[in-house]
């Protein structure tokens, strides 16, 4: 399927240029660390002039751009990056594996979106496809950036401070402070909820390919669905029960896949 798609994969391979501004001038000397690294595998597989041998180079870079961005798993850039290599190497359900954390960390990143977007029409048409970021996914974007144990820190900071405002409001009889002790008591409402959403379900993409979805959790169970599900269909993981995972697609249907076979868009939920 990929294959017919050659065009629009190599001219999606320029963002990487526009990712890393540094491409160019990367990787005179031998590399060192794992981004120096991939920028010099990246520049190679597109130097590569035997179509049959692309892929394989690009998959290298992909596995390079994935160590940069385990070294520094808050960078969108490099998550778009690692995308990028995914998309060219024929990789899939990597590439919007990728393209999602890139996502997940900036919302408004303008090539993850683009990226997404086209990795999204290499999928079987009956895959159902989420609906794109809203206004609301760029508002909460900070939230992604802090791991859980930071957004309990903070909830409990603006707890606090909106009840010392309160009181300070309260015993001053200050209207204006009690308007303004409001605010952070939303930040707290906010960081209390996305805490709740993170504990009952996360989003995920189906890693493996051809992964059969059962009706319950168990390899006797029927086949949820006519086809299995190919790499890249994204789902929200609602339940891990042992070895298997409850998913929804984005159309609201749900089944039962073997956990190892579903990525958690955030990579600390791996």
């Amino acid at each position: 399927m990929l294959s017919c798609c050659g065009f629009a994969v190599a001219m999606i391979g320029m963002f990487l240029l526009v990712a890393h501004p540094g491409f160019a001038d990367s990787a005179a000397e031998a590399p060192a660390s794992p981004l120096e690294q991939a920028l010099a595998a990246y520049r190679s597989a597109q130097e590569t002039n035997a179509a049959a041998d692309r892929p394989a180079a690009f998959a290298r870079a992909e596995r390079l751009f994935a160590a940069a961005a385990a070294e520094d798993s808050g960078s969108a850039g490099l998550w778009t990056n690692v995308g990028t290599s995914a998309l060219q190497a024929e990789h899939l359900g990597t590439a919007i594996l990728a393209y999602r954390r890139a996502l997940a960390l900036d919302p408004d990143h303008r090539h993850a979106q683009q990226n997404l977007t086209h990795a999204r029409t290499l999928l079987p048409s009956w895959v159902p496809r989420p609906e794109g970021h809203g206004f609301l996914d760029s508002f909460l974007a900070w939230q992604h950036s802090m791991s859980p144990g930071e957004r309990s820190g903070a909830g409990a900071l603006a707890f606090l401070l909106a009840a010392a405002m309160l009181g300070a409001a309260l015993a001053a009889g200050s209207g204006a402070l009690r308007v303004f002790a409001v605010l952070p008591m939303i930040a707290w409402g906010m960081l209390v909820a996305s805490r709740v959403a993170d504990a009952s379900q996360r989003d995920g993409v189906i890693a493996a390919a051809e992964t059969i979805a059962r009706a319950a959790d168990s390899r006797n169970a029927p086949a949820r669905f006519a086809e299995p599900l190919p790499a890249g269909t994204e789902v929200e993981i609602a339940e891990i029960r042992g070895e298997w995972a409850r998913v929804v697609l984005a159309d609201g249907r749900d089944a039962w896949v073997n956990a190892a076979a579903v990525d958690s868009v955030d990579p600390q939920g791996s």
